[in-house]
């Protein structure tokens, strides 16, 4: 027979489950009263139930007896433990390596989700795409408004204008400039390309618009120029190898637009692309550092105070310089930054030939791959030097680093010592990082070197808000000193603010020597139209520079200049213009053609002297 709750097996005498305390057949009496209609009732034989109605002839089986609170607080408290520990285990195996938590945390503190002011405001990165592929107009100006010498200021209302116009499909500009009195055009110089021609003009002094032809027959045109023909031929220089450079080297800086390197023409970005992803100096450092867990500490972090995690960091020697043994061979053994070095040696080369004769001359006879390589041997030779003197010089570092719960880098405190030939110089370092909208937005840095009794240290302070429409930022950098027990201190202040509801700004930078301030220089205005990455008007109501009265300068009295003016970008709108005037080939030009030009200049000039002098007396 089997106990019917816990299926072990019973014996016939058996009246409780041995197992489970169960009594025998509680269970099919339970279901047998449930099935019937009315309760059902156990039949005994007659004459089984004494007086006190027990059954006769047996004992009662005893009821199950029920646990003690004792031994349940106990269970209790044995499940909570294996509970505790088991969640402290799997802590522990989810906590980060300390090594992981302090590089994630140097990595961290510029990131690419992070908040760009400048971007979000006036969006910088499309501006510079839009500078690089699209038709556009450049205007500028820039105007003398007074001065504290009198001999400046009777010119006050001069100044200088530019603009630029592109075409970048039909691969069309032009160039105006002009020079102010006035407040008006004094003399305007203009100049255009389009369509193989080059243009230019100087209305004021000539109604000529000097033309020069630069399609397939330069040379020829060259050689039969009856002024510009013997000079050349007297030069020695080679017109019809200057004329295929010329070709070759407009096809590859055209290249080179098209493909977006023509900023770059080294590739230095893409090498150091290739570098994160391919060398290993940045793992073979990470991997020699030794981190251990410090004390906590509290700093300031986005205006609050913030408890971060310590760590103790260590640095050797050893593990710098081969960094940068590392870093240095994949730089030099980089065959894409070669071949940038060598594309851009030839042209410089074939330059050379065609203007000075031999390019073998200015190579000391050998070719433009033996010279790269021997370059490459000689930076290489000092690179090796360099090292090996830092070898000498450096020694382990030490550094105490505090992450926030964010696993931000909120502090770095560091020491080392530099060792020379005569004498050893303590170094230390401290890095706050406070956050804003983002990590470096708040931010102090100090380097101190300390050398027997003499101390130079250097401070940089950092400052900004930013609200999604107003942004401040202020910089002072400060560079003291304690020498031979004279203290000297120079600093440079830079400052700027800017609204984008209304669109002004202000921007100051100041240079100070001693605590005394020795120049300054300031401007104010505001952005008046702004379309982020096409559109960009600012009208430049003060760019004032100041040069006090100062002992540090020589300076014996306040000296300023106000500038006012404007500056403007946006898509190319007007057409592309020609310049007016009579057009004069200046390769087809006779001798007597240019004489008339400088008696027509000569007279340009007495005119403009003279409305120069009337308006100055």
């Amino acid at each position: 027979m089997k106990c019917s709750y816990c299926g072990n097996e019973l014996n016939e005498q058996d009246l409780a489950c041995p197992f489970c305390g169960k009594a025998v057949g509680q269970e099919e009496a339970a279901e047998g009263m449930a099935e019937g209609s009315n309760a059902a009732q156990i039949s005994v034989p007659a004459g089984s139930y004494g007086e006190a109605g027990n059954v006769s002839g047996s004992t009662a089986p005893e009821a199950p007896k029920k646990k003690s609170a004792g031994k349940t607080a106990a269970i209790a408290i044995a499940a909570a433990a294996v509970i505790g520990i088991g969640a402290f285990a799997a802590v522990k195996l989810m906590e980060k390596d300390p090594k992981e938590v302090v590089i994630a945390a140097f990595e961290n503190i510029y990131t690419e989700d992070q908040v760009n002011p400048m971007e979000e405001l006036f969006g910088v990165s499309g501006f510079g795409e839009f500078t690089q592929e699209t038709s556009q107009q450049v205007r500028t100006e820039i105007v003398l408004d007074s001065c504290s010498d009198e001999m400046v200021n009777q010119v006050a209302g001069g100044g200088i204008r530019t603009e630029v116009k592109y075409d970048m499909e039909n691969q069309k500009g032009t160039l105006d400039l002009g020079i102010l009195f006035n407040q008006m055009d004094l003399v305007t110089m203009n100049f255009y390309y389009g369509d193989e021609t080059v243009m230019a003009a100087i209305p004021e002094l000539s109604g000529k618009v000097f033309t020069l032809d630069v399609s397939d027959g330069l040379v020829e045109r060259i050689e039969n120029s009856p002024t510009l023909g013997p000079i050349m031929a007297s030069s020695g220089m080679d017109m019809k190898a200057l004329a295929e450079f010329y070709q070759e080297y407009m096809e590859w800086i055209k290249k080179k637009v098209e493909d977006g390197t023509a900023s770059d023409p080294y590739g230095i970005r893409e090498v150091w692309k290739r570098y994160q992803e391919g060398s290993q100096a940045q793992e073979n450092f990470k991997a020699a550092l030794t981190v251990e867990k410090a004390e906590k500490g509290t700093f300031l972090m986005d205006g609050k105070e913030v408890k971060c995690k310590g760590y103790q960091v260590h640095i050797s020697k050893d593990s710098m310089i081969d960094f940068l043994d590392t870093s240095a061979d994949f730089f030099l053994q980089d065959e894409q930054l070669k071949e940038n070095f060598l594309e851009n040696l030839r042209m410089s080369l074939r330059m050379i030939e065609i203007t000075n004769g031999e390019a073998s001359e200015a190579l000391g006879g050998l070719s433009a791959e033996e010279r790269l390589e021997e370059n490459y041997d000689e930076v290489r030779k000092s690179v090796e030097e360099a090292i090996d003197e830092l070898d000498s010089v450096l020694n382990d570092v030490e550094m105490l680093v505090h992450v926030d719960s964010k696993g931000r880098l909120a502090s770095v405190v560091g020491t080392t010592v530099l060792d020379t030939e005569d004498e050893s110089t303590e170094v230390t370092f401290t890095m706050s990082l406070q956050g804003g909208s983002y990590l470096t937005q708040n931010a102090q840095l100090e380097v101190e070197l300390t050398q027997d009794d003499e101390t130079v240290a250097v401070k940089v302070l950092k400052q900004g808000t930013y609200d999604g429409k107003n942004l401040t930022g202020d910089m002072d950098i400060e560079l003291s000193g304690d020498v031979d027990g004279k203290e000297e201190s120079y600093g440079l202040m830079l400052s700027g603010t800017y609204s984008s509801e209304d669109g002004d700004f202000n921007l100051e930078a100041e240079v100070r020597a001693e605590e005394e301030k020795v120049f300054a220089l300031s401007a104010m205005g505001a952005v008046s139209e702004l379309e982020k990455g096409s559109v960009l008007h600012m009208d430049l109501d003060e760019i004032r520079i100041d040069v006090p009265e100062s002992e540090a300068t020589m300076t014996y009295e306040d000296l300023y200049i106000i500038f006012s003016g404007e500056y403007d970008l946006r898509p190319l709108e007007d057409e592309i213009e020609e310049p007016e005037g009579e057009k004069m080939d200046v390769l087809a030009a006779t001798e007597s053609d240019w004489q008339r030009v400088a008696m027509e200049a000569y007279m340009g000039i007495m005119d403009i002297a003279s409305q120069l002098q009337t308006v100055i007396q």
